[in-house]
């Protein structure tokens, strides 16, 4: 009998030190955060969302360690886990391609173009064509950065450097809901699946008590 509850307490003590290795690297918190406390972090805001999230007070766009990341801010932590869990599942959102190169949900704001091939221009094609201007906007991902107003340009104008978007899909792909805020990441072409998710623990972390 003292053998069996030696070894069941052993087992009980193992589950808890896998248990907390598993998530020693995720940080929560039940902060308000401010605007202040948020650009506090190193973030440098570069401009503010046009969609009215709903129940949100405040929502930002900018810069984090070289890379694109946005906030949007409610008044509770409560709000942020409920109407900001569904925002930034909303503004995430990927869908399978069956409409031209449409890969992003009805509701996604900032979009971005990914699997574009190098050097193939659009010229001679006929109808709607995408901005050249476009072209300064490639960022550190090698990825064409858009807005939902003012893609489209006259036939009749010069658009022979611009490059085909061969999928739309949102900017931002990974997220996390942190006190009263969502955060939200855009990911490098160099890295995968688990980088991405320890920079947004990074952001977190960096972050006031």
């Amino acid at each position: 009998m003292i053998l069996i509850m030696k070894y069941l307490i052993s087992l009980i003590v193992l589950f808890a030190l896998i248990s907390c290795s598993a998530t020693s690297g995720i940080k929560e918190s039940t902060k308000v955060f401010s605007l202040e406390e948020v650009k506090s972090s190193g973030f440098k805001v570069g401009g503010k969302f046009e969609t009215n999230f709903q129940d949100s007070n405040d929502s930002t766009w900018g810069f984090y360690k070289g890379r694109e990341v946005a906030f949007i801010m409610y008044p509770s932590v409560e709000l942020a886990k409920s109407s900001g869990l569904a925002t930034a599942k909303e503004q995430t959102e990927k869908i399978e391609i069956v409409e031209k190169n449409i890969g992003h949900g009805p509701n996604v704001e900032k979009l971005t173009c990914r699997g574009y091939k190098p050097g193939v221009g659009v010229s001679g094609r006929g109808g709607l064509k995408l901005n050249s201007s476009f072209e300064s906007n490639l960022g550190l991902t090698g990825t064409l950065l858009l807005n939902k107003s003012n893609i489209f340009i006259k036939e009749h104008e010069n658009i022979n450097r611009a490059r085909p978007c061969v999928r739309r899909e949102p900017l931002y792909t990974h997220y996390k809901i942190f006190g009263n805020l969502v955060i939200m990441v855009e990911p490098l072409s160099t890295e995968d699946e688990n980088d991405t998710t320890d920079f947004v623990e990074i952001i977190s972390s960096a972050l006031p008590e």
